[in-house]
């Protein structure tokens, strides 16, 4: 059965919000679906019950292998024999994911469609950039929503969040009709392109927050923190700071000092912080001490050295993720691109870690003003890279950047103009953005292929 959620969340923006309204006066056991309410009480099961957690992720690695090997990437490369091996009890299914190879963004990317192991009508294209520019496609399931939702509320209960509260999303993206900010009464947000939150515009957006009586804060922690800045040196009178209840910063990584910032702006906020994936391979959220702690039934997490061995304690390791959903394009031991340093595991042998090194890092933009723009919003998804092998931005002085295009062989004009006013409307009050078309956008002499680089002298690189 689909939540009501998952079929208001499918149509266009306009039908979808005539629905909204009702489809909220449903309790959240109807609105949501028995896939909402079986995650919740599998994510409370796994917490008190170590023993039931650690027998269903080994169960769940073997069905993911079983569906894997219906895929012809999988099928047919000999390196993935050990599955095999596990699915007919011959090795243990750990010992056996161990010895498969560790799959690259780049494998990814390559052979997503070869990956897909169920029909194509069940699911859709997605696609992310991170810190490279360089575009890698895979597929999702159309009806993960609901599933991914209990997580993420489970997640954000620690600042407070409870389901149906609304909330203020900070995006990047584009709204419909080019508005600053739109409704959303389907997911219960008032989504906010962070281009427009400026300290002429502050006044007028925080008092859309205290009418509406929202307490929780939701975007990236760069923004969180700047808009925290903005209230404290207005004018204006700022006291609904003292009845925020949550901060859910989200897709950058989240320092010490930011939370310093964010405490201080909002003294009663509790701050919930989680560490994912547009690829959703893993969630793991943070604790008081900044350590993550994955969910072991969302999937399964190794942290690696360089040869694919487990590190030990105290060392730092690349952070490895095998789905464990049932999706119909499932990943194994997927390379995220992050490591972090392991601290231990849980009861039910799950690793702990902090201190992450994102591969989006924490590049920005300086605008005109000296302030730091997060290149976040540049992380575009979907189809739009269809014109595009890779991008970069090049930053030469304040309020201005170039933005390096790398075509793919047959794009036209017409897309790469488009692509161009994309990004544009990504930095829109923000900083100026020219475009120029490059025959190639080689990586650096390390090998690496970063989305900024920025040459002003002295560059701050954080917000805090």
């Amino acid at each position: 059965m689909t939540s009501i959620r998952e079929h208001v969340a499918h149509m266009p923006v306009q039908q979808r919000e005539i629905l909204a309204a009702p489809a909220r006066l449903l309790p959240p056991a109807r609105r949501y679906g028995p896939v909402y309410e079986n995650a919740r009480r599998e994510i409370l099961k796994a917490r008190t019950t170590p023993w039931w957690a650690r027998r269903t992720v080994d169960e769940r690695l073997l069905q993911t292998m079983g569906t894997a090997l219906r895929a012809p990437y999988f099928a047919r490369d000999p390196r993935y024999r050990a599955m095999v091996d596990a699915l007919h009890s011959r090795v243990p299914v750990r010992d056996a994911l161990r010895r498969l190879p560790i799959m690259t963004r780049q494998d990814l990317s390559a052979n997503y469609r070869q990956m897909l192991a169920a029909d194509e009508s069940e699911v859709e294209l997605s696609a992310s950039s991170g810190t490279s520019g360089e575009p890698i496609f895979f597929l999702l399931d159309r009806n993960r929503g609901a599933r991914e939702w209990a997580f993420v509320v489970d997640s954000w209960s620690s600042a407070g969040y409870q389901l149906g509260d609304w909330r203020v999303f900070f995006r990047g993206l584009d709204l419909p009709g080019g508005r600053p900010y739109f409704v959303m009464g389907s997911t219960g947000e008032i989504v906010v392109r962070i281009q427009t939150v400026t300290p002429e515009s502050i006044e007028g957006y925080w008092r859309l927050i205290r009418k509406r009586g929202i307490r929780f804060l939701h975007g990236y922690p760069s923004t969180l923190v700047y808009l925290a800045r903005l209230l404290e040196d207005a004018d204006f009178d700022t006291s609904w700071r003292e009845e925020i209840r949550g901060i859910l910063p989200v897709s950058e990584q989240f320092t010490p000092a930011q939370e310093e910032i964010l405490r201080r702006a909002f003294p009663r906020a509790g701050i919930s912080v989680f560490y994912g994936l547009s690829e959703k391979t893993v969630l793991a959220r943070m604790d008081d001490d900044h350590v993550y702690h994955p969910y072991p039934t969302y999937g399964h997490v190794e942290l690696v050295d360089p040869h694919g061995t487990p590190v030990a304690e105290g060392e730092r390791g690349r952070i490895i993720t095998t789905t464990l959903d049932g999706r119909g394009m499932p990943l194994l031991r997927y390379d995220t691109g992050d490591s972090a340093l392991l601290v231990g595991h849980d009861a039910a042998g799950t690793p702990l870690f902090r201190d992450i090194l994102s591969r989006r890092g924490r590049e920005g933009l300086v605008r005109a003003d000296g302030e730091l723009f997060t290149t976040t919003p540049f992380n575009v998804h979907g189809e739009e890279f269809e014109c595009v092998y890779r991008f970069k931005l090049r930053q030469e002085v304040p309020g201005r950047a170039t933005l390096l295009v790398q075509p793919v062989a047959d794009a036209r004009p017409e897309d790469l103009e488009r692509f161009h006013r994309l990004m544009v409307n990504r930095a829109e009050g923000q900083v100026e953005l020219d475009m120029e078309i490059v025959p190639e956008l080689p990586a650096t002499t390390n090998g690496k292929f970063t989305l900024l680089d920025q040459r002003i002298p002295d560059a701050p690189t954080t917000w805090a």
